[in-house]
């Protein structure tokens, strides 16, 4: 503990004042310069006793309505409607880039009241000192609030430095052991929540029942719902059913090619338009990361799981936008992109919507590159951490050491947006797992307290769910589950899944679990129910059991008639399998590839031993009757 005390001492990010580096503080700087010479001009007509009309102007650049002051008398309430408007515009660039609206309104506010006020009009002698002092406020207020903020987290981050070696050790000692490969199979439970995801995987493409519609420009879009129900899929099969192709492949290659669609990415032609003021619609080409980085790490997952490489060939990734434009990439362009644009950017961290860096869109495109490299023996990951973590450190880093989430790449402002320390210790576990255990220590230490000796969960407010925007807090507790069954802490993962199902049990639809919320919260509740010791990590950077690869396969079945709970090759040469009825009790037939030609195997099906023949195929046809669970195991034939 004295060394990991020691560590923290000495670490920059635990001994910060400030809350922005070096590059922040130059386009913060640049920022007010900018703003200090608008305002300069802006007074000049005023100062000098210019036309009514050029005062108005030169006071709404000063405020955004602020024009209207020079009219006075009723005029006056223009002014927070404008402000409100302003306000208004500033949501409409931070969810869509659309840098135009803002700056539409600020000019309107000075073009229309100079357009009113016209040469004959005398100017109300106190508009000035009105405007100024509304300036005055604003940067008095934002001045405090900073203030304020910085100190709040500088205490945080002393109180953190007294406990978090004792921290990090409990995380240690509290940590159970990685489940040995192919040894679970999925419970009841896990397959209920697997069929919410089916559900929506393997509906044809262009169709989207049971998805939530609202916008496609933040966390509710489309997109991130394909992508979750892709991760959970992905994880299942990594440490469950690597050795069940079917349609298990069937459904993840439907949500690639879903993700192609103009209706999941035609946003990015808007926002590159009004953000970039850039006419190219290839969406992996500037900027984009929440497309890059979601998609790339989808695509490199469902490779590493199967094997299947049809990604890797030229443009087996083409986005669709009109019949006469398309953009044909693949696995390698899309990684490209990922790698140009951390290159290009000075904060390595590149943006999202145009002009706003989020740093867990980054987090993703930083494992997407590590998996690509395990597949393709690249080193993008390895020559772009030393930079990426050293900008993340000293640009996106809080005094108190936890991560800022959103700051804007124009301005240098950093906006607050929720990302807490479980989200990140599950996020950044495949990319600097101590840095990641870290976070689970703060989260574990400041959001569970004892009650009478019994593990309990802060939740403060009335919570959101990001995925439909609607108030709850079930998305809060499946980060703490998740964050929890990742670093082995069962306590506290058995904790928040007491308490989920307390607070929003599910509804059971034909058999399908559904969860209160939205369905990126179900969908990562369903990978969160699957999830064991550095589960995340280990899909990531290691992926399925070399003889899963290698082993042989099961396919030939339909869903929902048949659910895999357990498709494992132990050898590479046998396969374990655990089958339950999704549509009820029946006969089935399932079919068995990737066997030896010719080759005899013994095949034990719910107790019943029996020895079967492969054709020239490697291909095997086999019958069972499902009323329950249903093992079954076939190794190849003794001499």
């Amino acid at each position: 503990m004295d060394q990991a005390l020691s560590n923290i001492e000495k670490d920059p990010r635990f001994n910060r004042e400030v809350s922005a580096g070096p590059l922040s503080k130059a386009r913060l700087k640049r920022t007010k310069l900018f703003f200090l010479a608008i305002a300069i001009v802006g007074l000049l007509p005023s100062v000098f006793g210019l036309s009514p009309a050029l005062q108005s102007a030169g006071l709404g650049l000063l405020w955004p309505g602020g024009g209207f002051a020079a009219m006075g008398g009723w005029s006056l309430l223009m002014i927070p409607v404008f402000y409100g408007l302003y306000w208004l515009t500033l949501v409409v660039w931070f969810g869509t880039g659309n840098i135009l609206a803002p700056i539409s309104v600020w000019v309107l506010g000075a073009i229309i009241p100079a357009f009113m006020m016209g040469d004959t009009t005398v100017v109300w002698p106190y508009a000035p000192h009105l405007v100024l002092a509304l300036v005055a406020l604003r940067e008095g207020r934002d001045i405090y609030k900073n203030r304020k903020q910085l100190s709040e987290a500088v205490a945080r981050r002393e109180k953190r430095k007294a406990y978090l070696a004792k921290a990090l050790s409990n995380v240690d000692a509290r940590a159970i052991p990685e489940a040995a490969a192919g040894s679970r199979e999925l419970d009841e439970k896990q397959l209920a929540s697997a069929r919410y995801l089916y559900e929506r995987a393997l509906q044809p493409i262009g169709q989207f029942q049971g998805y939530n519609k609202i916008d496609q420009f933040q966390t509710s879009a489309l997109r991130y719902q394909i992508n979750t129900v892709s991760y959970a899929l992905a994880e299942m099969q990594c440490h469950y059913t690597p050795n069940f192709h079917g349609y298990l492949n069937e459904a993840q290659q439907r949500l690639i090619e879903q993700m192609l669609q103009k209706p999941i990415w035609g946003y990015w032609p808007l926002e590159n338009m009004w953000g970039n003021f850039n006419f190219n619609f290839d969406p992996c080409a500037k900027d984009n990361i929440m497309l890059t980085g979601f998609f790339g790490l989808q695509i490199c997952q469902y490779m590493s799981n199967t094997g299947d490489m049809r990604y890797a060939e030229p443009g087996s990734l083409t986005f669709i936008y009109s019949d006469n434009k398309q953009y044909k990439h693949d696995i390698h362009s899309v990684i490209g992109s990922i790698v140009n644009n951390q290159n290009e950017q000075a904060f390595c961290l590149y943006p999202c919507e145009p002009n706003w860096v989020y740093t867990p869109c980054n987090f993703m495109g930083m494992k997407a590159l590590a998996l690509y490299d395990r597949l393709f023996g690249t080193t993008h990951f390895k020559d772009i951490y030393p930079q990426f973590i050293k900008q993340l450190d000293a640009e996106f880093t809080q005094a108190d050491g936890s991560v800022i989430a959103l700051r804007s790449n124009l301005t240098g402002f950093a906006v607050p947006f929720p990302f807490a320390d479980d989200g990140r210790a599950l996020y950044f576990n495949p990319i600097n797992h101590q840095r990641a255990k870290e976070a689970w220590a703060l989260a574990r230490a400041e959001m569970f307290y004892r009650e009478d000796g019994v593990l309990k969960i802060k939740l403060e407010g009335k919570g959101v769910d990001m995925g439909n925007y609607s108030q709850g807090q079930q998305a809060n507790i499946q980060n703490l589950l998740s964050a929890a069954k990742e670093f082995g802490d069962a306590e506290a993962a058995n904790t928040a899944e007491q308490l989920l199902e307390e607070m929003y049990p599910p509804k059971f639809e034909n058999g399908t679990a559904v969860y209160p919320g939205s369905c990126s919260t179900n969908t990562t509740l369903a990978r969160a129910f699957m999830f064991g010791a550095n589960d995340y990590l280990n899909s990531v950077l290691k992926g399925p059991a070399e003889s899963a690869l290698k082993g042989p396969i099961l396919s030939g079945i339909k869903y929902p008639e048949v659910l895999v709970a357990k498709a494992f090759s132990h050898s590479g040469a046998d396969l374990e399998l655990v089958l339950y009825p999704g549509d009820g009790n029946r006969d089935i037939t399932f079919v068995i590839e990737r066997l030896q030609a010719n080759a005899s195997y013994d095949c034990v099906i719910a107790g019943q031993s029996a020895q079967h023949q492969a054709d020239a195929d490697g291909r095997l046809q086999l019958s069972a009757s499902l009323d329950g669970r249903c093992a079954v195991t076939l190794t190849p034939a003794s001499a």
